[in-house]
């Protein structure tokens, strides 16, 4: 005897999940209710918090379907119906609005005389909902193993034993977390300390006009003074460095175990300052019922990163004019 499907209402309350994402799948299931509605499939972007959800409907031809003509779905519900599958034919069906577009509606009067349906739904999810279904996790500070870091990430679904009770497949793509990776020593050991001293003086006499401070004078003859001992534009500095904390350089050296994949990647730095603290490193996976878990590490090759500053700061610098102390 087949088992009978869980009551939908019922189970999600038990979920530790986000009140607004609840009520949304149980208002869902109230307007699917004449029709027997099974949740077969629910499908989660991690990185935009799109979703698709897929509902199993019974709708037999005959008194059942006379009381019960429409499938409605108000626009209210955060979901929109962007298909409908007839299960015995494979056959698409039409789905559109009521004249005040306040609601999706089938028309059950123009459905074939099959008994199966598969509805597609699409809408959102709240970024506190998938705080409260997924853990990520990623190590702050890595280990060190000769010439390279490793930092440890950890991805997971909560609640799966409740979760296989509301959904027969639940995926959630592209499931993502940060790895910060120091970058600043490196940086400030490979620029010579004049051009530093250049930085600062510019900064600190940009920050006096802007206050109006009375030391204006004083902090213009030291900036020329480093100006002149340098030679060297801290515009074209920067855009060095932007250059060498960019995903398409920084992206050769970090690698990801499987089942992780590398994502963005993206300097993290204050607003006046030249010199990025960290490297933002996008990590992603996939979740699902066969996988609920993911374990992974990443690793930067921070002996080789080094010196490629260091080399490309280096051939950077006009030869002869700046000294390294």
């Amino acid at each position: 005897m087949t088992e009978p499907a869980p009551d939908i209402n019922k189970v999600l309350s038990e979920v530790q999940a986000a009140a607004t994402l609840a009520k949304q799948l149980s208002e869902i299931a109230e307007c699917f209710r004449p029709y027997k509605p099974e949740v077969r499939r629910f499908r989660i972007d991690y990185l935009d918090r799109s979703s698709e959800i897929k509902y199993f409907l019974s709708i037999p031809a005959g008194v059942s379907r006379t009381l019960h003509r429409k499938v409605e779905l108000p626009t209210t519900s955060g979901f929109r119906i962007v298909e409908v599958l007839d299960l015995d034919t494979t056959d698409l069906l039409s789905v559109s609005f009521n004249e005040d577009g306040k609601k999706w509606v089938c028309n059950l009067s123009n459905f074939p005389n099959s008994e199966r349906f598969m509805m597609t739904l699409k809408g959102r999810v709240s970024t506190d909902f998938l705080d409260r279904l997924v853990s990520v996790k990623a190590a702050a500070n890595p280990s060190r193993e000769g010439e390279y870091d490793k930092y440890w990430i950890h991805s997971a679904l909560k609640d799966v034993s409740i979760l296989q009770r509301i959904w027969d497949e639940l995926d959630i793509d592209r499931v993502d977390t940060d790895v910060r990776i120091g970058v600043e020593r490196i940086f400030t050991s490979a620029i010579p300390r004049a051009i530093q001293n250049r930085i600062k003086a510019q900064k600190e006499l940009l920050d006096a006009v802007a206050y109006g401070a009375r030391n204006i004078g004083r902090l213009e003859r030291n900036y020329r003074y480093w100006q002149k001992v340098t030679k060297v534009s801290p515009a074209d500095l920067f855009d060095l460095i932007m250059k060498l904390v960019s995903g398409e350089f920084f992206s050769g050296f970090v690698s990801i175990d499987d089942p992780y994949v590398l994502g963005a990647m993206e300097p993290v730095r204050k607003l006046t300052a030249i010199v990025p603290e960290r490297v933002k490193v996008g990590v992603q996976t996939d979740l699902n019922f066969r996988m609920p878990t993911a374990k992974g590490t990443l690793t930067f090759e921070r002996k080789r990163y080094n010196d490629s500053v260091a080399k490309s700061i280096d051939e950077f610098l006009p030869k002869g004019k700046t000294k390294r102390t």
